[in-house]
């Protein structure tokens, strides 16, 4: 199955890459995924989401399909307490690249126009660190595949102009990954939501 998402979002990125539509997008987004590790309340942080996608229309005059690459940064923290307001934080960092494959719906309204997005994803960790007040290491996973992750994205947004639109979207990953916390694991399961500007060329 991530085989097969992969390999679909990698064909038909290829094939809008020759489209007329182009562009760029960046924005925030919030680190909103499940983490969990011996009942430890995780500290979740917003990053940075940006890169490339492609527009390719379809033969409904108000649906296109948008391919992307996009990186993506994400971290948490994690506090263990020891007692007397002794203890140590562990930072986790991500750097992630993402491939969303959506269909975007919008109005057919010669101003302001309104649209939705929804469809499939996977993402990659590409690098990673682990860091407390002592020591920064590279993250290590259980297994090589829990650098992965897949799921849906869906969303909503308005074109400002031709060329200028505003969007938020939500991301659920499916995959369960663990991330290595000296002998023990930090369970994760991506989610996150994004708000970011497009600027179509």
């Amino acid at each position: 199955m991530k085989i097969f998402l992969i390999t679909i979002l990698f064909v038909i990125g290829t094939y809008t890459a020759y489209s007329q539509s182009f562009g760029i997008q960046a924005g925030v987004r919030f680190n909103t995924s499940s983490i969990k590790y011996s009942g430890v309340e995780a500290n979740r942080k917003a990053g940075f989401e940006g890169g490339v996608f492609y527009k390719h229309p379809m033969n409904i005059e108000s649906l296109s399909l948008r391919a992307a690459i996009l990186y993506f940064n994400q971290e948490f923290s994690l506090g263990n307490d020891m007692g007397n307001n002794t203890g140590i934080t562990y930072h986790f960092v991500e750097d992630n690249l993402k491939l969303p494959l959506t269909i975007e719906w919008h109005t057919l309204s010669n101003r302001i126009k309104p649209f939705l997005q929804g469809g499939l994803y996977t993402s990659y960790s590409i690098s990673g660190k682990i860091k407390d007040s002592d020591s920064n290491n590279t993250l290590k996973y259980k297994q090589g595949s829990h650098k992965l992750d897949y799921g849906v994205v869906f969303g909503f947004g308005v074109y400002l102009a031709p060329q200028i639109a505003l969007g938020a979207n939500y991301e659920y990953g499916f995959a369960n990954r663990n991330l290595r916390l000296g002998d023990q694991f930090v369970s994760v399961k991506n989610r996150g939501f994004s708000v970011v500007v497009h600027y179509l060329f």
